[in-house]
């Protein structure tokens, strides 16, 4: 299976779509303003796809994917690395947890069950936490992952604000995403992040 059919299909089993009524969607948004004024962008060669983000003033889940996928030209810009990153946004008011208060949650019951899929946190097994200042980088495997998704998922954690952000990385279950990669991407996400907020 080729790399842009394997994005596909995960494009799919997530529920991204490419299309409209009328055929192909020809604009493919780099970045994208929350209701409460944070911007989400996309790094190089990833952009959002607005029929699956949902941005409320509460808790805002923003998908993005290959724009060459998502604006179905195949001459637009794709990221290093197939796959999908959602970027998970909460609303700001109180103190964001730590990195170390974060660790200590996902290696727990809950903190497990709300990494799997279906909910169980006997379907997740996490391989690697690493900080690295404000951030919390992790790396889990999801049994219960989607089919034609890797069941690895790379996830980085920090505060914007007052606001916890969570940027997921899902790969494609035919290539799987390499360690140094999982972490490059989400560090390059992160980044881009933190440069469209800043000030």
């Amino acid at each position: 299976m080729s790399t842009r059919t394997s994005s596909l299909v995960l494009f799919s089993a997530l529920g991204l779509t490419a299309c409209d009524a009328g055929g192909i969607v020809s604009r493919a948004p780099t970045r994208i303003v929350l209701p409460d004024g944070i911007v989400v962008a996309g790094a190089d060669g990833w952009c959002v796809d607005t029929r699956s983000t949902g941005a409320s003033s509460v808790t805002s889940v923003v998908v993005l994917g290959s724009c060459a996928a998502i604006g179905g030209k195949a001459e637009a810009a794709s990221p290093d690395v197939p796959g999908v990153v959602t970027v998970s946004v909460t609303s700001g008011g109180g103190d964001a947890p730590s990195p170390e208060e974060l660790e200590a949650y996902f290696v727990t019951e809950r903190g497990r069950a709300a990494l799997a899929r279906d909910g169980q946190p006997g379907s997740v097994r996490i391989v690697e936490t690493r900080r690295t200042g404000s951030l919390l980088f992790l790396h889990a495997r999801d049994m219960s992952a989607l089919p034609g998704a890797s069941d690895d998922v790379w996830k980085a954690l920090f505060d914007l604000d007052g606001r916890v952000v969570s940027i997921s990385l899902f790969g494609l279950e035919d290539r799987p995403i390499a360690r140094d990669e999982g972490l490059s991407t989400l560090a390059a996400q992160v980044d881009e992040l933190k440069a469209a907020n800043d000030g």
